[in-house]
């Protein structure tokens, strides 16, 4: 089991960044009832993941804490669920130096970039020169699951 504190940042601008070289992400949705279970495929490899309701961390100032389970399967086994999976996504992920990664949505989803900060405490990212962002860690409507489902959250 492993422990995932988070912070989540919707994009407006990548203010002229240079992006490094993504890796494709295809995930689908299995069940989200209490409970989150995810299949994706990410580069070559391909995983199944469980990820358990959220908890605000007051002490860190919004942060997001849950518990995750995550093991490695075979690609093709991903591939079979992820025609299963009543709702999908695609995204292509970027990691940039500060720790942050960016995914950048495609399909029904074009034009949303997020971007998602993991540390042990739950602090803030380094900012990086250009990118201008709103955090939405506490709005739902953020959480890929709830994307997938729903599509892209109208801007406030």
């Amino acid at each position: 089991m492993a422990i995932e504190i988070e912070r989540k940042y919707r994009v407006q601008s990548l203010g002229g960044l240079e992006l490094p070289k993504g890796q494709e992400i295809d995930q689908g949705y299995l069940a989200n009832s209490g409970c989150t279970v995810r299949v994706r495929t990410k580069g070559p490899r391909a995983y199944l993941t469980i990820k358990f309701p959220a908890r605000r961390l007051q002490e860190t100032g919004g942060a997001l804490e849950r518990q995750e389970f995550e093991y490695e399967i075979p690609v093709p086994d991903a591939r079979e669920l992820l025609e299963l999976a009543p709702f999908r996504l695609t995204k292509t992920r970027h990691l940039l130096p500060n720790g942050v990664e960016l995914d950048i949505f495609h399909g029904r989803h074009e034009g949303l970039i997020l971007a998602e900060y993991e540390s042990a405490g739950g602090s803030q990212p380094e900012p990086l020169p250009g990118l201008q962002w709103q955090e939405v860690t506490e709005d739902r409507r953020y959480s890929n699951s709830w994307i997938a489902r729903n599509g892209i959250p109208p801007l406030d």
